[in-house]
């Protein structure tokens, strides 16, 4: 009698616990590689999800910030405008800024309904010598005052074009002048460069005066002159003698 195939049979029997060793282990190895790359796949979601929320909180961050050349058409004078912010402009140098600027518009504009407020303006803000010398200028009866020299109805608008610090208590603003006249043509501007020191008085003032000029600014000396030599000395219409003031 032939016992090979029941030798074959118990020897199959025998391998059995291999093979079925061999599918666990293959099997396990599998799911530890899914688990792997679900615990891979998850960080990576979690790391992009982080980046887009560091984005979004960033986006606000991003400025542009412009870089502005002011090119003077009549003089050919460049300046660079810096962006008046709280980080390039001191809440002390802005106010300064806005005093000069106050105070040569209401100098250097003439017309009869502000008129009262300008002059009380500028005599406020003036010192000594400095007010002294508008006043006078500004009197009706001196030749050479725009009440003398302009018609009833003229007026002369200032616009200021730049402000830029010499030095402690001493600035350069630049502007210009326009003289209008209802019902004629309009006439070109006039380009001015005022050299002002000023400093800051803890004099007394009336509750009134402390209203117009809360820090007691001062302008202790004004020189005016013109930035472009007029043709023939004429300037809106009117003579101009060697120091930029109507001549008499």
């Amino acid at each position: 009698m032939n016992m090979k195939p029941q030798q074959n049979f118990d020897e199959d029997l025998a391998d059995l616990p291999v093979a079925a060793s061999w599918a666990t282990s293959v099997t396990e190895d599998l799911e530890r590689s899914n688990r792997r790359a679900w615990i891979v796949a998850i960080i990576a979601a979690m790391i992009a999800l982080l980046e887009a929320v560091a984005l979004v909180f960033l986006l606000p961050l991003k400025t542009t910030v412009p870089f502005t050349l002011l090119v003077d058409r009549q003089t050919g004078n460049v300046e660079a405008l810096a962006p008046m912010d709280a980080q390039v402009v001191a809440p002390d140098s802005a106010l300064t800024r806005s005093f000069l600027v106050q105070y040569v518009t209401a100098r250097e504009s003439f017309a009869l309904p502000t008129l009262q407020d300008d002059y009380r303006k500028v005599s406020l803000w003036s010192d000594g010598k400095v007010r002294d010398a508008y006043e006078r200028a500004m009197n009706a009866a001196t030749p050479n005052s725009p009440l003398a020299v302009l018609p009833r109805n003229a007026s002369i608008r200032t616009e200021v074009k730049s402000v830029s610090n010499l030095g402690e208590g001493r600035a350069l603003v630049r502007f210009q002048t326009t003289r209008i006249d209802p019902g004629a043509s309009p006439q070109p501007p006039s380009h001015w460069a005022a050299i002002i020191n000023y400093s800051f008085s803890a004099a007394e003032m009336t509750e009134e005066d402390r209203y117009t000029n809360p820090l007691g600014f001062q302008v202790t000396s004004y020189r005016r002159d013109a930035e472009t030599i007029p043709e023939e000395g004429i300037v809106n219409g009117v003579d101009l003698d060697q120091t930029g003031r109507p001549a008499p």
